[in-house]
């Protein structure tokens, strides 16, 4: 039986890769959107960097945010409820 290794370099290849920067903005492009939908503020999406792997390395990420803001969406957690609702239909 072979011994599991994580090769860091693959990892860290993977983490900045096109294909995963633009599928983590394309998760927080649909937040935002559900969140404007939703919501009376405004909400964008955007790539960020987040540090992730054994070497605490900046890899591909994406943030939401409020842009311009409304007291009601705070009080009534706006984003918390959208990614509580975006992370149970994806459990379906």
């Amino acid at each position: 039986m072979s011994k599991y290794e994580a090769l860091p370099l693959g990892l860290r290849k993977l983490g900045n890769s096109p294909g995963v920067s633009k599928a983590v903005l394309d998760v927080a492009e649909r937040m935002a959107g559900n969140a404007n939908a939703v919501g009376d503020s405004k909400y964008e999406a955007a790539t960020a960097k987040v540090t992730a792997g054994w070497d605490n390395e900046e890899r591909a990420g994406a943030v939401v945010r409020e842009v311009e803001h409304d007291w009601e969406d705070s009080r009534d957690a706006i984003l918390l409820r959208v990614a509580d609702a975006m992370r149970r239909v994806r459990k379906r």
